[in-house]
C-alpha cells in the first residue's frame, strides 16, 4: 500500500491509523483511491475517504462524497455516488458491495453513457449478485433523461443479458397502395422470454395490431424453441376485392403463425408449424416482407424418435387456409433403419416403413376421396475397398407400393439393382503465403461413376395409380436411389448412368483449416426409358471459391442437355471489407419464367452514419422489378434515425412506392 498527500500525514491509535490530507491518494495492486481527506486502519484494512472521493477497482468506478473502503476484502460503501462499469452507470443516494453484491439505493441506472434523452430506470433498491450473474431490482419507473414514461414492477433476471431487453421504434410512412400510416413497435425480453407488439395506423385502412412473443430454452439434453405472432385489422377500405377465388374479402382480416421446435433426451424431436390467414391477400396488403419465406404456407406437427441405427416419425400435415388447395396427410408414419451393418453377410441393410392417409382439399375446402397408401422398401449393398481409394459398391432395392382406393385396391412393386465405382486422390502441396494467410494446400479429389437400373415388376395396373402430387420441376440434383421416392408417386422406369467429379481445397494457418473451394459436378446420362418418357440428361454444377473472409464466389447450374432447357443458373460475388462496407452482385435464372440480376451494398460512412441499397433487375423486360435504399443515423449510444424508400415494379397486383422515417430506442 503507498498512502501520499500533499500536507504531512500523521499517525493516530498508536500508528495503526494513517490520516493524509488534501489530495490524498492511496494505492492497492488493483484499486486507487483518491480524495480530499483519507484515513486508514493498518490493521483492520477500514479507509475512510471524504470529499471529492474517486475509487477505481478493476472496470469499477465511483465518485462520492464519502466513501467507506476495505483494502483487504474489497467491499465498499459510498454515499451520495455516481460511476459504474460500462457500459453500465448509475447515480445512487448510496451504493454497497459486499462479497461481489452491489446494492443501491434511491438510485438511477443507465446501460449508456448518460444523456437528456438516454433510457434509464429509477428505483428504491438494486441488486447485482457478481456470483451467480443475477439482477434483482424493485417497483422502478422508466424514464427518458428525467422525463418519466412508464411503471414497471419489481423483476429480476440474468444480467449478462441486460437488465430486462427493451427497444421502441417510432416510424412514419408513405406507401402507394395503403395510403399514409404510422407505427410504433415496443419490444421487451427478459431471461427466456422475448416479445413484440407493433401497431400501425392505416389513414384507410384503419389500425393494423401486430403481437409477437417467443420462447427459448436451453435445456440439460435438448432445447425448446417457440415463436408465436399475428396480426389482425378491420379493413376500412371503401372496395375490398376479391381473393384468389373471386370471393368478396371480409373487413375483419388477419393471419397467425406458430412454430416450435424442441429436443428432449438428445433422441426426441417435435416439430410445430401453424399458418393462418384470413384470406389469399393478406400477406399481399400488410406483410409483403413476409412473402419471400411465405410462398407456401405449411400446417403440421411431426413427432420423431432417433435410436441407435433408425428412426421413428409421426406427421400430421393439413389445410389451415381455406383459400388454398393442399394434399392433406392425417397421418404419416415413417420407420427408416440403416444402412446397418450384418457382420454374419458382410453387408450394410436399409429399410423402411411408410403408411399414410391421402386426401385433397381444394380452395373452397371441399374434401377428396381419401386414399390409404403403404409402402415397404429394402435395400442391401456390398462394398468393397480396393488399393489406391478405389471402391466398388453394388447393390439391389425393392419397393412395394400398395394402394386402398374408394373402387378398391391397387398395388405395384419396384426392383432397382446399381453400382457404385469410386475413386480417392489427395495431395498436400507445401505453400506458403503470409497475405492469403496460408501454411500449406491439401487438395482431396473424388471421382464417381453410378448405375441405376430401375424396373416396374407389375406393368399392368400403370394407369390405375393416382397422381395425387402435382409433378414439380426439381431445381437441385435429381434424387437416385429408389428409395428416396417412397413418398411419392411418380417412379418412372429408368437406366442412369451418374458421372461425378468432386474437389475440396484446403489450406492451413496457425494449427487451424478453411475451405479454399469446393466443387461438385454430376451428369445423369440416361441409357434406356423402359416406360418411353424421355426426361432428357442432366448436368449439374456446384461451385463455392472462398480464397478470403472478404470474398466468396459461389455458382450453381443445373440443365437439360438434350433440350438445352435451363433449371437454375445462379452466380454470385461477395465482397467484405472488416465492418466499413460490403456488396453481393449475382445472376439468377431459373425455369423460363426468371431471369435477373441482383444487387446489394451497403456501407459505414462514420461510426453514426449507416447506408446501405439493393436492387432487382429483369433482363428480359430491362428495368428494375425492385430496389431500396436505407439511411440510418445513430444519436448516441441508444437513439437512432432511419430512412428507407422501396419499389416494386412488374407483378400481378404489388406494384407500388413506399418510403418512411423512423425514430428508435435501438437498445437498453
Amino acid at each position: 500500500m503507498l498512502l501520499e498527500s500533499d500536507e504531512p500525514i500523521t499517525y493516530e491509535e498508536n500508528n495503526t491509523t494513517i490520516c493524509a490530507k488534501k489530495n490524498a491518494s492511496l494505492h492497492g495492486n488493483d484499486f486507487l483511491l483518491l480524495a480530499d481527506e483519507i484515513s486508514w486502519n493498518r490493521k483492520s484494512g477500514e479507509a475512510k475517504a471524504a470529499g471529492s472521493v474517486s475509487l477505481t477497482q478493476g472496470n469499477f468506478r465511483v465518485l462520492a462524497d464519502e466513501v467507506y473502503f476495505n483494502t483487504l476484502h474489497g467491499n465498499i460503501m459510498a454515499k451520495n455516488c455516481k460511476g459504474g462499469s460500462p457500459p453500465y452507470y448509475f447515480f445512487a443516494e448510496s451504493m454497497e458491495r459486499n462479497e461481489s453484491i452491489d446494492v443501491y439505493h434511491g438510485g438511477q441506472i443507465y446501460l449508456s453513457e448518460p444523456g437528456i434523452f438516454e433510457p434509464n430506470l429509477k428505483t428504491n433498491i438494486f441488486i447485482i449478485d457478481g456470483n451467480t450473474s443475477t439482477f434483482k431490482v424493485a417497483s422502478t419507473q422508466l424514464r427518458l433523461g428525467r422525463m418519466p414514461v412508464g411503471i414497471l414492477p419489481g423483476f429480476s433476471g440474468i444480467n449478462t443479458s441486460g437488465f430486462f431487453g427493451s427497444s421502441f421504434r417510432i416510424k412514419a410512412g408513405k406507401d402507394s397502395n395503403l395510403g399514409w400510416y404510422g407505427e410504433t413497435e415496443y419490444t421487451y425480453s427478459w431471461e427466456k422470454v422475448s416479445s413484440d407488439i407493433k401497431v400501425t395506423y392505416y389513414e384507410n385502412r384503419g389500425t393494423l395490431v401486430s403481437p409477437q412473443i417467443g420462447f427459448n430454452n436451453l435445456l440439460e439434453d435438448g432445447f425448446i424453441n417457440s415463436q408465436i405472432k399475428g396480426g389482425w385489422i378491420n379493413d376500412r377500405v371503401t372496395s375490398m376485392g376479391n381473393d384468389n377465388r373471386n370471393i368478396l374479402l371480409d373487413r375483419n382480416r388477419g393471419h397467425l403463425s406458430f412454430e416450435s421446435i424442441a429436443r428432449f433426451k438428445n433422441r426426441w424431436r417435435t416439430s410445430t408449424l401453424i399458418e393462418w390467414e384470413s384470406d389469399s391477400e393478406m400477406i399481399r396488403d400488410f406483410k409483403r416482407d413476409y412473402f419471400s419465406q411465405n410462398q407456401w404456407n405449411q400446417s403440421h406437427n411431426e413427432l420423431s424418435y432417433e435410436g441407435n441405427g433408425y428412426t421413428i416419425s409421426i406427421l400430421s400435415r393439413w389445410q389451415t387456409n381455406n383459400h388454398e388447395k393442399f394434399v392433406e396427410n392425417i397421418p404419416m408414419l415413417n420407420i427408416d433403419a440403416g444402412p446397418n451393418y450384418v457382420d454374419v453377410l458382410n453387408i450394410y441393410q436399409t429399410s423402411s416403413l411408410n403408411y399414410t392417409s391421402l386426401r385433397t382439399k381444394d380452395q373452397f375446402g371441399k374434401t377428396g376421396h381419401s386414399i390409404q397408401r403403404m409402402n415397404v422398401g429394402y435395400k442391401a449393398e456390398k462394398p468393397f475397398q480396393f488399393f489406391g481409394g478405389l471402391s466398388l459398391n453394388p447393390s439391389i432395392a425393392w419397393l412395394h407400393q400398395d394402394y386402398q382406393l374408394q373402387d378398391g385396391s391397387e398395388d405395384r412393386s419396384f426392383y432397382e439393382y446399381g453400382v457404385d465405382v469410386q475413386g480417392s486422390l489427395y495431395q498436400v502441396f507445401p505453400y506458403e503465403n503470409n497475405i492469403w494467410e496460408i501454411e500449406k494446400l491439401l487438395h482431396l479429389m473424388k471421382g464417381s461413376v453410378a448405375l441405376r437400373c430401375t424396373e416396374n415388376l407389375n406393368r399392368n395396373n400403370l394407369g390405375n395409380i393416382p397422381e395425387i402430387y402435382p409433378n414439380v420441376e426439381d431445381l437441385n440434383l435429381n434424387p437416385l436411389d429408389l428409395l428416396d421416392h417412397r413418398n411419392y408417386e411418380i417412379i418412372n422406369e429408368k437406366r442412369i448412368l451418374r458421372f461425378g467429379w468432386e474437389n475440396v481445397l484446403l489450406a492451413k494457418w496457425k494449427n487451424r483449416s478453411r475451405q479454399l473451394l469446393s466443387m461438385r459436378t454430376f451428369y445423369d446420362l440416361r441409357i434406356d426409358n423402359l416406360n418411353g418418357i424421355d426426361d432428357g440428361d442432366f448436368l449439374f454444377s456446384d461451385i463455392s471459391v472462398y480464397p478470403s473472409n472478404w470474398l466468396s464466389l459461389n455458382f450453381r447450374n443445373k440443365i437439360n442437355t438434350q433440350s438445352s432447357k435451363n433449371y437454375r443458373s445462379v452466380y454470385s460475388l461477395s465482397l467484405k471489407d472488416g465492418r466499413f462496407q460490403g456488396a453481393d452482385l449475382g445472376y439468377i435464372r431459373y425455369l423460363a419464367f426468371n431471369n435477373y440480376s441482383y444487387l446489394s451494398a451497403w456501407k459505414r460512412l462514420n461510426e453514426k452514419l449507416f447506408t446501405s441499397a439493393s436492387t432487382l433487375y429483369d433482363l428480359d423486360h430491362n428495368y428494375f422489378t425492385y430496389w431500396n435504399g436505407k439511411l440510418r443515423y445513430r444519436l448516441g449510444d441508444s437513439w437512432e434515425w432511419d430512412f428507407s424508400v422501396s419499389q416494386r415494379k412488374g407483378t400481378l397486383r404489388e406494384n407500388n412506392i413506399e418510403w418512411s422515417i423512423g425514430f428508435s430506442l435501438i437498445d437498453f
